[in-house]
């Protein structure tokens, strides 16, 4: 037994000891029934202790078994996919070890009473099928907890994400740098003002009513990013330039909300823009399968950290739904390329 506890980790030990107690009594308990069902007397400890001893040997290894035949199988078929061939699959194997162990071992412990192994043998069967039976629905409850669990997780992971791209897009900064400009267009063009007054609740209203999507349609997307667009460039004098070059095809993939805010909004935050500094970014796509954004480099803006929060968010994002990577190449351009989602319901990348 010490050695037994150095060899196993707690928690096998534990198993295995339920294991060995469990499948013992569970032998000694049908030996008894078995017995006393043919003679109509308990067998004695004292003149049975052979018996009594093989049962309960005989059963241990039945279980260390029937417990290893089931760990094989779960690897080999999923509970989930095939509930009932994983079920029928176990009930056969373990009910065929339990047939040849009764059958050469029965003889052993009954002294030869053919009708007492034809019992044991079919009690052991009954009893493999009790136990696949709650073995199958323990384990898929299981696994059904697990997965409701990560669910669970997951969506409270995608909403922190949504929520700190909501808080990025409506903050204070934003909306003082959004104020300051329709301030100073009242008095000098009051039809740009008036467009950017609009254009602004166009942005304000998109982020409100998809805070808790986690998909939208790249088109949708695009038409808030024209919107945002506007307001960089009158802010910016018309020094910041957009260009969309993307095929009919792809605009009704999806993309998580404000992607391509945050990647124009991370363009600006990075580079110093002016007369003598225009910023260009472009949106395009290389073999439908992935969106390219990049943008021209400027001198680097003064003040502004290098930690990129937004292209974190976004990686993080796309993670959710798909095992593609987000690329970002900083290069003589600054270049992300993003993985094209082409079904909200099942998401895998083009």
């Amino acid at each position: 037994m010490r050695r037994l506890k150095r060899i196993l980790p707690e928690g096998s030990m534990r198993k295995f000891t339920l294991l060995v107690t469990g499948s013992s009594l569970l032998g000694i308990l049908l030996f008894v029934f078995v017995f006393y069902s043919e003679t109509g007397i308990a067998p004695g400890l004292a003149q049975h202790a052979r018996s009594y001893l093989s049962v309960a040997v005989i059963m241990t290894a039945f279980g260390i078994v029937a417990l290893k035949t089931d760990e094989l199988l779960n690897r080999l078929i999923q509970w989930k996919s095939n509930f009932l061939l994983r079920f029928v699959s176990g009930l056969l194997a373990n009910a065929l070890v339990a047939i040849l162990l009764f059958s050469f071992s029965g003889p052993f412990i009954f002294s030869g009473q053919g009708d007492s192994v034809l019992k044991m043998t079919l009690l052991s069967t009954f009893a493999v099928f009790v136990y696949e039976t709650f073995y199958g629905l323990f384990y898929s409850y299981h696994y059904y907890a697990v997965v409701q669990a990560e669910q669970l997780q997951s969506d409270r992971w995608q909403l922190e994400l949504q929520f700190e791209s909501l808080k990025n897009q409506i903050g204070p900064h934003y909306l003082f740098n959004c104020l300051n400009t329709v301030s100073s267009l009242l008095y000098k063009d009051t039809h740009t003002a008036e467009e950017f007054i609009r254009r602004m609740a166009d942005t304000f209203r998109y982020v409100l009513s998809h805070q808790k999507q986690k998909l939208v349609t790249l088109r949708d997307e695009l038409e808030f990013v024209k919107s945002y667009y506007f307001l960089l460039q009158v802010r910016f004098e018309y020094q910041l330039m957009l260009d969309i070059n993307l095929p009919a095809g792809l605009l009704d993939s999806w993309i998580p909300p404000m992607t391509l805010q945050l990647l124009m909004e991370n363009a600006v935050k990075h580079n110093n823009i002016d007369k003598d500094h225009p910023l260009m970014v472009y949106i395009a796509a290389r073999d439908n399968t992935h969106l390219l954004i990049h943008n021209t480099k400027t001198a680097p803006a003064p003040g502004v950290s290098g930690f990129r929060v937004g292209l974190e968010n976004i990686r993080r994002r796309y993670h959710y739904f798909t095992d593609a990577e987000v690329l970002v190449k900083d290069l003589d351009k600054f270049i992300v390329e993003l993985p094209v989602l082409k079904n909200p319901h099942t998401p895998t990348a083009a």
